[in-house]
């Protein structure tokens, strides 16, 4: 655990960039058996936004008050007919019915219950969802459980912070923050000096610990463990070639209970890097031990997409109107690209043709003409936007395709944009002409299922 520790602590050090990150102390009192959570926080180091600036909370919870560091009691817009920005109210403290000046100290308090989903579940689970389900509450950074700074002008959400925080479960066994280890509850204290999106994994669950990785309830025989953690690395070796980025970085993977009711055979993940987390998904069930494999094709791919999200989704951190497309739709493409690596274009082609099929009368906007990143729904960035990847590779190629997602991996700071998109596209050798083709035959195009082959 010790040895982990520390190479968690390398893994930070090596991808967050030291700029200007706030940083979270405070308190957290969780009550497994009502739902309810109670923060007592303070938000310190904000960047220096001017006015430009928001903070956001989930709207499950209720402000108690926002006060200054002089702890005088603060006014502030969105109690009332508040605005929604994702899955959190908007809120921004105020002085004279102005916005406060570049805050560098907020002290914020809020409770808020959430729903406890036993035998009855919701129609949708998701990760800006904070999930309750009798043994385990699973809060990501998308949820915003703590208050996440909007940077207005760069349209950015500022997730990734350092923390010294105290969490109290009285009900829960083990008790787990992003950034540092698990720990026995009902209470632990958790730091993290390097900025990270500080996810919440608390219940009775027990941790496994492989060589190159750790999973968080889990319950795999020692095989399964050496099974699951070779295609991993397979995965992880293949992106690495042809992105030509190492991703010598150890996950976590944790299990929970899904809040959805799903079919049999389905499952659902996501990413808060280092984490990779699984709904509805037994990891072991997924290991073949007698042949040395995944037992399904299906399962391979679904993996490298969480996998394919430390490139995009930590190394590019996704913003503005078509964030949604750089963060999904580029996963998606390259676990099809590293599926067909490991089982043949037999697979690409099936893929490609079941897609088109489904989304034969899908009718898409045109990306140039995205103005809200909301725009870009599930089909989209999951289904409609990978094939618009697979329609640059038929015009241009599959390797001018891929220096284009490493021309995309090399920004720094810029927004995510469709000027973003036609840029990086022409630094990475892609002409004009070339572009010009694309543009007009997939990028306008209301569906392009009919061009893809």
């Amino acid at each position: 655990m010790k040895n982990f520790f520390l190479f968690l602590s390398l893994l930070l050090l090596n991808y967050n960039l030291f700029g200007q990150a706030p940083h979270l102390t405070g308190n957290v009192h969780i009550a497994m058996t009502t739902g309810q959570i109670t923060c007592d926080f303070v938000l310190s180091k904000i960047p220096n936004l001017g006015k430009d600036y928001q903070i956001l909370l989930n709207k499950g919870f209720n402000i108690k008050s926002i006060k200054d560091s002089a702890n005088v009691t603060l006014e502030y817009d969105g109690f009332y007919n508040g605005k929604m920005k994702g899955e959190g109210l908007v809120y921004v403290p105020q002085v004279k019915d102005s916005t406060l000046i570049n805050p560098k100290t907020l002290h914020i308090t809020y409770t808020g219950a959430f729903p406890i989903y036993t035998d009855t579940l919701n129609f949708i689970d998701f990760k800006g969802l904070i999930a309750f389900n009798g043994k385990t509450l699973r809060a990501a950074d998308q949820s915003k459980w703590y208050p996440v700074i909007y940077d207005v002008k760069a349209d950015k959400l500022i997730e990734q912070l350092t923390y010294n925080i105290a969490i109290t479960c009285d009900q829960a066994e083990t008790i787990f923050v992003n950034g540092d280890l698990p720990k026995t509850g009902p209470k632990a204290i958790f730091k993290s000096d390097i900025p990270i999106a500080p996810l919440l994994f608390i219940g009775n669950y027990k941790t496994q610990q492989t060589k190159n990785a750790m999973f968080l309830n889990t319950n795999m025989n020692k095989r399964q463990l050496e099974i699951f953690e070779e295609n991993i690395a397979e995965i992880k070796a293949y992106y690495q070639k042809i992105l030509g980025s190492k991703y010598d970085k150890k996950n976590i993977f944790i299990e929970h209970q899904q809040v959805e009711k799903y079919n049999n055979g389905r499952s659902w993940g996501f990413v808060t890097f280092p984490v990779i987390a699984f709904a509805g998904l037994d990891l072991g069930s997924l290991v073949d031990e007698k042949n040395n494999r995944l037992k399904d094709t299906a399962d391979y791919p679904f993996i490298a997409h969480e996998i394919a999200h430390y490139y995009f989704g930590n190394v590019l951190q996704p913003n503005s109107k078509l964030m949604w497309f750089f963060l999904e739709s580029t996963a998606e493409y390259l676990s099809v690209k590293a599926s067909e690596a490991k089982f043949g274009k037999v697979y690409s082609a099936n893929y490609y043709a079941k897609t088109t099929k489904a989304l034969k009368n899908y009718k898409a906007i045109p990306l140039n003409t995205i103005q809200d990143m909301s725009k870009i729904n599930s089909t989209y960035r999951y289904n409609y936007g990978p094939l618009l990847l697979k329609g640059l590779e038929q015009v241009v190629g599959e390797q001018k395709t891929i220096n284009f997602l490493i021309s995309c991996l090399k920004s720094k700071n810029e927004l995510t944009d469709y000027d973003f998109f036609k840029r990086n596209a022409l630094k990475s050798g892609i002409t004009e002409s070339d572009w010009a083709t694309y543009e007009k035959n997939y990028i306008l195009s209301e569906n392009v299922t009919s061009l893809i082959k």
